[in-house]
């Protein structure tokens, strides 16, 4: 195709999956005359000459209240490029835009397309036939689209020999929660006396934190971080303890209350084999043209499946409402409408039905619990609250 023309949407899988499958050698937005910011140009072109490096991009603001000045304005456009091997992808922008599209592309009888995101296909308007199945997008093409980019990870991924480890002691510390709360300030405590890269420590069995508490560690769960390979060397005389990390990353998560349900989320994704593409305790700066390097809210765990944003956040706790609107914002801003939250919490919200599930609900969020944590098949049980994730039914709701 030597020319695909698109309508500049504020979602913006409407303005790369079109592109992206169809690989035109040019593609022309059409935006409305008040938008200010043209960085959002830049940010697409980013996107999209990373998957197609030679393609062309042009954009032509129009004012969108008048179908016929959209549509002589399209009609201009096009014979200046000539009509062989030029379409029209009728999804995005407002309804005017799509009116005069439609317009001009029929009194031109050149190809009107739709690309259907949540199908996942892009037909012919005139007969409804497939013009072609939608490429799978990974997170860089969102996020370079949105004009955001990736600032790192909070925790380094695991490499897959540690997976089954990770688990092990997660479904552990969630049977033991309240003796890993206190465990983990002793070991925070403990962790702040050292440099950052220290993994031998040595401290007193009782010790005070900040606020004057008395707290020590349970004895069974720095035996189960020895046993599976976060700790080594553990050693209990009298009223001191010694031991050393593995590593600086057991060290990170020995450190961390909240990681390992992030890190069980994480892997029980990857486990699943159905989503490719998965980040762990993602930072976004979310303008990546701004000179300023400031990162935003981080993700607790990003999946891909079939081409739509999965943001996950991860509750070693109740949830609450503000856990639910952080999560419904960050998925607003990155994904648009055509994505999907999930909140994780180890708590019985689905069971005994509290006002937060029931606000989840209305939200259009998914909720798991404690319930389906701790159940052997977890992995397939977020897998159906993605799959089973209506965006079309959703679309309705009062959110």
């Amino acid at each position: 195709m030597e020319l695909l023309i698109e309508f500049y949407d504020k979602d913006v899988l409407k303005n790369i999956v079109a592109p992206l499958t169809l690989r035109p050698k040019k593609v022309i937005y059409f935006y409305d005359i008040g938008m200010n910011d043209m960085l959002v140009f830049t940010a697409l072109k980013k996107c999209l000459e990373r998957n197609i490096p030679d393609i062309k991009l042009e954009y032509y603001p129009i004012d969108i209240s008048s179908v016929d000045r959209i549509s002589r304005q399209i009609g201009r456009i096009i014979d200046r490029n000539s009509i062989e091997k030029c379409a029209l992808d009728l999804t995005g922008g407002s309804e005017l835009m799509l009116l005069a599209g439609y317009k001009a592309g029929s009194k031109l009888n050149i190809p009107l397309l739709h690309t259907d995101l949540v199908n996942k296909r892009i037909t012919d308007l005139e007969d409804d036939s497939l013009v072609a199945k939608t490429v799978p997008l990974t997170l860089e093409d969102f996020v370079d689209a949105k004009g955001a980019c990736f600032m790192g990870e909070s925790h380094r991924p695991p490499s897959e020999e540690r997976f089954l480890a990770i688990k092990e002691m997660a479904r552990f510390l969630f049977k033991h929660l309240h003796q890993w709360r206190y465990t983990c300030s002793f070991l925070q405590t403990v962790a702040a006396r050292t440099l950052p890269h220290e993994l031998m420590m040595e401290s007193k069995w009782n010790i005070h934190i900040k606020n004057g508490k008395a707290v020590y560690p349970d004895q069974e769960i720095l035996e189960m971080f020895q046993t599976l390979g976060f700790i080594q060397n553990l050693s209990v005389h009298g009223e001191y303890v010694r031991f050393a990390f593995n590593t600086i990353e057991d060290r990170q998560y020995c450190i961390s209350f909240g990681v390992w349900l992030e890190l069980y989320v994480y892997i029980s994704a990857k486990e699943t084999g159905v989503f490719h593409d998965a980040k762990l305790g993602t930072m976004i700066d979310w303008d990546a043209y701004d000179n300023i390097t400031v990162a935003g809210n981080e993700i607790d765990v990003i999946l891909m499946d079939d081409s739509l944003p999965v943001f996950i956040s991860c509750k070693l706790r109740d949830a609450d409402t503000a856990a639910l609107n952080e999560l419904l914002i960050a998925k607003k801003r990155l994904g648009g409408w055509f994505s999907k939250g999930i909140i994780v919490t180890y708590s019985k919200e689905k069971k005994i039905h509290t006002g937060t599930y029931k606000r989840a609900q209305e939200l259009g969020l998914e909720l798991l619990d404690a319930t389906d944590i701790m159940a052997d098949d977890f992995g397939q049980r977020l897998v159906k609250a993605i799959r089973e994730h209506d965006l079309v039914n959703l679309k309705w709701k009062k959110i």
